[in-house]
């Protein structure tokens, strides 16, 4: 992971009128996104689809939330270099002038992009949360802040009462994930799983988590990012890692399923995004596998982790 980076985003903003939020909020807000994106940047809005396209390769909308890479060889949809964070907490309804905040993290040299997400953010707070025929929830954008949490440090980007935006400089590095997971415990690790965790193990529900089935699932996600933002293949010898992996024991399992979904316009039809929330405790020689899990704090897996699915943290840790 040398060569990866993340630039990780937090945007605070104020209700102008009345915003219910599901609990697990991630597929409102990503669809929120995703609608504000397209009728501002879409050039060919009447495309059903990215992949059909002729300025797929130079569309901000395609780069972010609608990859699509005609000469990859795993097909023409690939990893999006973004996971969004959602609102987090048992607080989902917020009145005219209170606050909430939510997180996007970019790859590589996706931070290029980041003027776009600022203005699809603002859009979106003009469009509204929720039902847009009935009483969209709006909100304007306060402030955006970077902030790095494995230094804990924070840096302001964006203010509403300035109107100036700065380019962040706060990069998580790899050289800081190696030195943030050098002080964590490398015989324990307890994980706290925040949204829906969801895996798929040849074609059937992962609903009991083993550190063998975690880190298969957090390989393949880490390498197809290093893949597309570094445009370099990941070495790291994944026979030798899954195998050191089944010495890793699930020693305390508090986890449960949760069942939701989520709804597209596009293919007019309700999809399963359920998964593990909850604390897991592993035991073993965990030192080798402790970056990659720093790592996977940032990029989420599973699936859905562009809605905010798959966000965990190391317990005791800054995440």
């Amino acid at each position: 992971m040398e060569h990866f980076s993340a630039y990780k985003l937090n945007f605070i903003c104020e209700a102008t009128t009345t915003i219910n939020l599901p609990y697990y909020n991630g597929s409102t807000l990503r669809g929120a996104f995703f609608s504000a994106l397209r009728r501002d940047f879409c050039l060919n809005r009447a495309q059903n689809s990215c992949f059909q396209c002729s300025a797929a390769e130079v569309c901000p909308i395609c780069r972010l939330v609608a990859t699509v890479e005609w000469k990859n060889n795993r097909g023409a949809e690939i990893p999006r270099p973004f996971v969004l964070e959602p609102v987090i907490g048992e607080k989902t309804s917020f009145e005219h002038g209170e606050t909430f905040s939510f997180g996007i993290t970019l790859f590589g040299n996706t931070l290029s992009l980041f003027p776009y997400l600022i203005l699809a953010i603002q859009h979106m707070g003009e469009i509204g949360l929720g039902n847009y025929r009935k009483n969209p929830g709006r909100f304007i954008l306060r402030e955006v802040k970077a902030v790095n949490p494995l230094s804990a440090l924070e840096q302001s980007i964006y203010s509403n009462d300035s109107r100036t935006v700065k380019v962040p400089d706060l990069a998580i590095t790899h050289h800081q994930v190696l030195e943030f997971s050098a002080r964590l415990n490398d015989e324990k690790l307890c994980m706290v799983i925040m949204t829906p965790l969801r895996m798929i193990i040849q074609g059937t529900l992962v609903q009991k988590l083993t550190f063998p089935i975690f880190m298969q699932r957090l390989l393949r996600r880490l390498t197809d990012l290093y893949r597309f933002c570094c445009n370099q293949e990941l070495v790291l010898g994944f026979s030798g890692l899954l195998k050191k992996a089944e010495e890793v024991w699930v020693v305390q399992d508090n986890t449960h399923w949760v069942d939701i979904s989520s709804y597209s316009n596009r293919r007019r039809a309700r999809t399963p995004t359920g998964g593990l929330i909850g604390e897991i405790i592993f035991e073993g020689s965990l030192k080798a596998f402790l970056p990659l899990v720093v790592w996977g704090m940032l990029t989420h897996v599973g699936k859905n982790a562009t809605r905010g699915n798959g966000w965990y943290r190391i317990a005791d840790s800054l995440s």
